[in-house]
């Protein structure tokens, strides 16, 4: 617990340093603005679709329960790959928690006003997206587990304002430079040194808000040339790093991602798609106990049963007490009618897990057979 309470120190005394600078920044923006400040309408909007769908979430399972995180469109590398390409959007809109919500809520509500203001609703509309897209991809290709949050959208308005800096350096160390140097320093400390944070899914956004700026510009200055070159430099190499993820497949997936996703397909009664995934991962990844299980069950559903039998065993030989694998054998040699080879199995699948209510009645079940 003492470490916990740490983490939630270090958060809150991050929270409080970007609060009061970000605050100080925007009033000085104002200041220096040309224009009169308008009503930070879509930095409101993004802010209320965030606590939409965390209640929403919180009514569905909880915001930290991984198959609701993953049913609202958390970024789960193996669905991305498999085609939900949607995924690097909806993850902006999703935090893991209440302390994330605030965190990210605090963050975007003093500085989306003052990218918004400089930039214009629209510009910033196009900003705030793209580095969230930027932000995911990043996570995707560098950060396997399971992730969600609009830090990587967040951090994409810092990366909006350094290019505002680097057109307008006088303007920009006279009003927000100070101040946003040392937040994005503390942020980018902080990401590196604390477990858990995804970085990868930081500097994405960063980079990808700096690359959104330079592509839309300032309202009334058009410099058609050079947002073209950025353009291009941008959709360059953004088709660059999906294809690298691409070639790169499934050693971009973590294994829990790939055990909730073949899960899925065998409560949907996909078992095809199943067995191609895990089969695919294996190759690539190596076995392991739990997905030579899971792969066994799509192969008994689809009537594959040597195949089914075949993994059980590699399962028992790399961990002798599956009883979960003793189970599925006793089941399999079952519908073979092989009477004494079932109950060999379920016996020790109950010898291992006594209070297993299921193994029971199949000891029960198949002794029926031999009286």
């Amino acid at each position: 617990m003492a470490g916990r309470e740490d983490y939630r120190f270090r958060k809150t005394a991050q929270s409080s340093l970007i609060e009061s600078t970000l605050n100080e920044a925007q009033a000085k923006v104002r200041e220096e603005a040309a224009e009169p400040v308008k009503k930070p309408r879509f930095t409101y909007l993004f802010i209320g679709i965030s606590i939409l769908v965390f209640l929403l979430m919180t009514g569905s399972g909880g915001s930290t329960n991984p198959e609701t995180l993953i049913s609202f469109g958390a970024k789960s590398n193996i669905h991305i790959l498999l085609g939900e390409w949607w995924r690097f959007l909806t993850p902006v809109f999703i935090h893991i928690g209440v302390l994330h919500l605030l965190m990210n809520c605090i963050a975007l509500f003093y500085i989306g006003p003052v990218v918004e203001q400089i930039f214009g609703r629209i510009r910033y509309f196009f900003i705030f997206l793209f580095a969230g897209f930027a932000g995911v991809l990043g996570s995707f290709l560098y950060s396997p587990v399971l992730s969600a949050g609009a830090s990587g959208a967040i951090m994409g308005c810092f990366g909006a304002l350094l290019y505002f800096g680097l057109k307008n350096r006088e303007l920009f160390f006279r009003s927000i430079g100070p101040s946003l140097l040392s937040v994005l320093v503390v942020n980018l400390a902080f990401g590196f040194t604390v477990q858990g944070v995804d970085n990868a899914g930081h500097i994405g956004g960063l980079l990808g808000g700096f690359a959104a700026a330079a592509i839309v510009g300032f309202p009334g200055i058009l410099k058609r040339n050079k947002q073209l070159v950025f353009l291009i430099a941008t959709i360059s190499a953004v088709i660059g790093f999906l294809s690298y993820g691409n070639v790169k497949s499934m050693e971009l997936v973590d294994k829990k991602s790939l055990l909730w996703y073949v899960q899925d397909k065998i409560k949907q009664g996909k078992y095809a798609d199943g067995e191609k995934v895990m089969k695919n991962y294996i190759k690539i990844q190596g076995a392991s106990p739990e997905t030579l299980f899971l792969l066994s069950i799509t192969e008994k559903e689809l009537n594959k049963h040597e195949e089914a039998k075949s993994h059980l065993q590699k399962v028992l030989e790399l961990d002798p007490e599956f009883h979960e694998a003793f189970y599925l054998l006793g089941n399999l040699y079952l519908e073979e009618q092989n009477i004494p080879r079932a109950m060999e199995y379920a016996e020790i699948a109950v010898k291992l897990q006594p209070r297993k209510a299921e193994y029971q009645k199949l000891v029960e079940y198949i002794d029926s057979f031999s009286r």
